[in-house]
């Protein structure tokens, strides 16, 4: 291959990875309105099943959310239910503050394209600043699901503890499924004799 070749073909890919950074930096730079890694896992594998836990459910800092069926399943007395409303309240208005951050955002990307000047480091700095405004009022409303979380009794905790039991064995069968699937754990192909 001609040095021309090359260079051609590293300018080529010089610019697809550069154009790819840009749009990576742009979408890992967006807050998320629901907090994470794993609920964006759950959003494209469960058909919003993760928010409709959220929505409806118990969020167990660390564990998870528990569905409302599963929630029905505790019997929680008054004192656990009242807790557990100020609890879904505050994720509720969280959520919504989130989502109006997220819009703003949204809305600085719409000016910056539509004048043809992009910048990165705006788009970084507001999502920043999104990100550090919510942050107390994330650490208050994770304190009031542990509160839930601390008003239950043995007998509940025992329920939770088998309903994340079941739930992590469902997750391993679909994790072994998929390794199966993607022909993970195949033995190597062999190879073939080099010709002289």
């Amino acid at each position: 291959m001609s040095r021309f070749a090359i260079r051609s073909n590293l300018a080529a890919l010089a610019f697809v990875v550069a154009t790819g950074g840009l749009a990576a930096g742009a979408v890992m730079a967006a807050p998320t309105a629901d907090g994470g890694p794993a609920a964006m896992q759950q959003r494209h594998h469960g058909g919003g099943g993760f928010h409709k836990a959220m929505r409806d459910g118990l969020m167990i800092p660390g564990l998870g959310p528990v569905t409302k069926a599963q929630v029905a399943e505790l019997k929680l007395d008054e004192k656990q239910q009242a807790l557990f409303k100020t609890a879904q309240d505050s994720q509720r208005s969280l959520h919504e503050a989130r989502r109006e951050a997220g819009g703003k955002r949204h809305d600085l990307l719409k000016a910056q394209l539509d004048s043809g000047k992009l910048d990165p480091r705006a788009l970084i700095e507001a999502s920043d600043k999104s990100r550090d405004a919510f942050g107390a009022q994330a650490k208050q409303v994770r304190d009031q699901w542990l509160a839930v979380w601390d008003s239950l009794n043995d007998t509940q905790r025992g329920q939770v503890t088998a309903m994340v039991k079941e739930r992590q064995a469902r997750m391993q069968e679909r994790h072994a499924k998929m390794e199966a699937r993607h022909g993970k754990g195949k033995a190597p192909a062999e190879t073939a004799p080099a010709a002289n």
